[in-house]
């Protein structure tokens, strides 16, 4: 055999050889590509997508519900991919409740109103303030001096409801020491005009258009509520307040004098089960843009942070938390939940790749120099070979190993390394059946 017939297996081993490693690199490259398209995929979809939420408002005639228009129609103009929609509800427990059953996602809420589970905090809107109205024949002074008398309570299942049976059980009064009827605010502004009633309680802030038009036109009158601090040590949610001298006329002044009474904030809910990129979002837009929902609502202009000892006990939103810890974050904390678990996936996978191409690699090379090892022995018997026919057996021998290598590099049995390092000690071993058999001929 010629030495160029015995050159024609390397030629189509290394024509082979290229093509397992362009298929090898060729297999990491697509499914690259195809991680990055469905990341891309994944963004693009992630950006255009349209949020609708739903938020319990309250009645239509509060100003939660107010507001929550005004912060509906701001959404609307600045961020058109949350929309949302009013819900009229009784008040706070009916919202509370409806955020728990997930339908809705956001609520607006009296502080001192225990909530459900799924319940988290994004911001307080403003303060509402305890306001009990009477009229002038009722020679009410006090709280106490509902004994007896007829009020008109806010509907059942509103936050209003339940906050005055917090304060008649402050004062001692039972059910039992006076007559009462819930019943909506414009129901309740017509009992009290028609003197059907002695008093309304309301929870509204200083100001309330429907209690300006009964102390204004209707004969009624403001009556203090005291001990404010003490009823705080058992609802950690109610403050100290007044409503303001002249709060609802200035000439002559309604109140008369600052006149004591209950706050408790009203809050804006949001469901835990919602996006944190979403609440992040919306508790951006209702800080960027207060001074433009104030010109609506003027209220907007008292959203603000809740306030971590302000006695609700409710955590924050994680979204609504991420905004008030940085409030203009980059790309980076934006989109850290999204980038960490990419990452963390790349990691994982990258780490398990490795290990894996690690233990191939001992694997190949390790078979890589089995075979380098079995040339070498191939050599020490061509060195001795005492015959031409013995000769070329081992040549035979030695085109039988080199098809077996083509085959382990094709099955990436060895890597290329090895396949290199032993096409050097194959040349090598057919160089030296070469001189021997020149040896022997030139001897026999």
């Amino acid at each position: 055999m010629t030495l160029h017939q015995s050159a024609n297996p390397l030629h189509g081993l290394l024509s082979r050889y290229h093509l397992t490693t362009n298929r090898r690199l060729l297999i990491p490259l697509l499914l690259s590509l195809g991680l990055i398209v469905f990341l891309a995929v994944n963004l693009i979809i992630d950006i255009n997508q349209v949020h609708r939420l739903t938020i319990a408002a309250g009645s239509a005639q509060g100003e939660s519900y107010i507001l929550s228009q005004a912060i509906a129609q701001v959404f609307a103009k600045h961020q058109p991919k949350i929309k949302i929609q009013l819900l009229e509800t009784k008040g706070t427990e009916e919202n509370i409740k409806l955020l728990e059953e997930n339908k809705a996602q956001l609520a607006t809420a009296q502080a001192d109103i225990p909530t459900l589970p799924s319940a988290r905090l994004i911001c307080n809107l403003f303060s509402d303030t305890f306001q009990l109205v009477v009229t002038d024949k009722s020679g009410i002074q006090e709280v106490a001096g509902l004994k007896g008398k007829r009020i008109a309570l806010p509907p059942q299942g509103g936050g209003q409801y339940k906050s005055f049976w917090l304060l008649a059980s402050h004062y001692r009064l039972a059910s039992s020491d006076f007559t009462y009827k819930a019943m909506s605010e414009k129901a309740a502004d017509a009992a009290f005009r028609d003197q059907q009633v002695d008093a309304v309680f309301r929870v509204r802030p200083p100001g309330n258009r429907s209690i300006m038009e009964l102390v204004q036109n209707s004969g009624g009158r403001l009556v203090p509520i005291d001990q404010a601090t003490a009823m705080k040590i058992n609802q950690p949610a109610f403050e100290p307040a007044f409503i303001p001298k002249g709060a609802y006329q200035g000439n002559p002044p309604i109140p008369a004098t600052d006149l004591p009474t209950v706050s408790v904030q009203r809050t804006l809910l949001a469901a835990k089960r919602v996006d944190r990129g979403i609440v992040r979002q919306i508790t951006a837009l209702l800080y960027e843009h207060r001074q433009e929902l104030a010109r609506v609502m003027p209220l907007a202009a008292n959203i603000s942070p809740p306030n971590p000892v302000g006695g609700t006990g409710l955590p924050l939103h994680s979204g609504a938390a991420a905004y008030y810890d940085r409030e203009k974050p980059n790309f980076v904390q934006e989109n850290a939940d999204y980038l960490a678990l990419i990452l963390t996936v790349l990691l994982l996978l990258g780490s398990w790749i490795w290990q894996m191409k690690r233990r191939l690699d001992n694997v190949q090379k390790n078979r890589g120099d089995d075979y380098n090892q079995d040339i070498v022995k191939l050599i020490r018997k061509i060195e001795t070979c005492p015959d031409i026919d013995t000769l070329e057996t081992i040549r035979t021998e030695l085109l039988d190993k080199f098809e077996k290598v083509v085959e382990a590099l094709d099955h990436d049995r060895i890597t290329p390394e090895s396949f290199q390092s032993f096409t050097f000690t194959w040349e090598a071993a057919m160089s030296v059946v070469r001189d021997r058999q020149i040896w022997l001929v030139a001897h026999t």
